[in-house]
């Protein structure tokens, strides 16, 4: 699990220090103030696959309308400049991205690069060598990329003279985590939850996605995925006690739909890291309290950490019944993000302050 977080240079999180984490973290604070964006600083940093996925999510990837790779330099310097604070592109020792959670530290940061040819083992090979600035290079072109490094090793580099949606990383994983799943209300389609359904068809993790499906509707007696056509996919139905015809999970509202989301990722993110974006989206806060609970049962049953974001002061105090059972009172956190003179910092609060905020409804989103 991730212990802590040191963020530098990410987005708008410029300084962010949060020195101790939980398996269960909840984050609140007003639009615009870093939520979503510690939620992908997190995805990066336990697996640079996450880099595109996330340009490409906020329509920051180029849309290339040409072969000629002279014109991909300054679109895809422009789409990767939206992960540095400022959109900054100054090839510096200064301008670096760093994730952190102790001494694991992965580093972004541009650079230059030649390609030369050295012998290894008796055998040639062409390698990427890496200069801190142009004028550092004697012979040979200078070309800008990205270089990624975990730990001072696993680098990578992404020349941005290459189409970035060609590009594959996943080379700087944090490998004592499994995984990294994100639940995004608006981009997680039916073909992605068809498949996290296959992978726990017919085990003990498909009752799991039931039994959660039922703190709405209690008369669900279970789940299948039908395809309707190729345009639109998979999607959900259920058998509902006393009810002879199957029925599609959208026509139940958005709320039970959200809960499939939810729980369908937790159950495909064994010994992972799941993050999950407006928790409380469509959902009536009679219902969290429960959701809360499965939530903390599956995590610690499946060794899951989770960070989860919210506007809702239903969703936290719901988060903070469920904090004070006693199996969870150890393993959840929650923090609020504020913007504190254009820097960004976070306040915790605990299990006490969280009972004191139930029962007066102090505003703490």
């Amino acid at each position: 699990m991730i212990q802590s977080l040191k963020i530098r240079n990410f987005k708008n999180l410029s300084g962010l220090n949060i020195p101790k984490l939980s398996r269960i973290n909840l984050i609140s604070g007003k639009n615009n103030v870093g939520k979503s964006s510690l939620l992908e600083a997190i995805g990066v940093y336990v697996d640079d696959s996450e880099l595109f996925y996330i340009v490409e999510e906020r329509g920051e990837l180029p849309k290339y309308s040409s072969k000629d790779t002279t014109e991909y330099l300054k679109p895809n310097i422009e789409a990767i400049s939206s992960l540095f604070t400022n959109r900054n592109t100054n090839v510096t020792e200064d301008n670096i991205i760093e994730i952190s959670d102790n001494d694991d530290v992965l580093s972004l940061r541009y650079v230059y690069y030649t390609e030369q040819e050295t012998e290894e083992d008796g055998n040639i090979v062409r390698k990427a060598i890496v200069f801190d600035s142009r004028d550092d290079i004697a012979t040979g072109d200078a070309h800008l990329a990205l270089e990624i490094i975990r730990k001072g090793k696993n680098k990578a580099i992404v020349p941005l003279e290459r189409r970035l949606d060609t590009i594959r990383l996943g080379r700087t994983k944090k490998t004592d985590i499994a995984s990294v799943i994100r639940v995004n209300p608006e981009s997680f389609g039916n073909l992605y939850i068809g498949r996290l359904w296959d992978n726990v068809t017919l085990t003990e993790k498909e009752e799991y996605v039931i039994d959660a499906l039922r703190i709405i509707e209690p008369n669900i007696e279970s789940l299948a995925f039908l395809e309707e056509s190729p345009r639109i996919g998979r999607y959900p139905v259920v058998k509902v006690k006393g009810v002879s015809k199957r029925l599609p999970l959208r026509s139940m509202g958005d709320g039970i739909n959200h809960i499939l989301s939810i729980i369908l990722a937790l159950v495909n993110c064994e010994n992972g890291c799941l993050l999950i974006d407006e928790i409380d989206n469509g959902l009536h806060y009679t219902v969290q309290k429960q959701l809360w609970s499965v939530i903390f049962k599956l995590a610690i049953k499946l060794n899951v950490q989770i960070f989860a974001t919210t506007h809702s002061s239903d969703c936290i105090s719901s988060f903070g019944y469920a904090l004070k059972e006693e199996s969870n009172v150890e393993e959840g956190r929650y923090m609020r993000l504020e913007n504190k003179l254009g820097a960004i910092t976070y306040t915790e609060y605990n299990l006490e302050e969280l009972k004191i905020v139930a029962a007066q409804n102090i505003e703490i989103r």
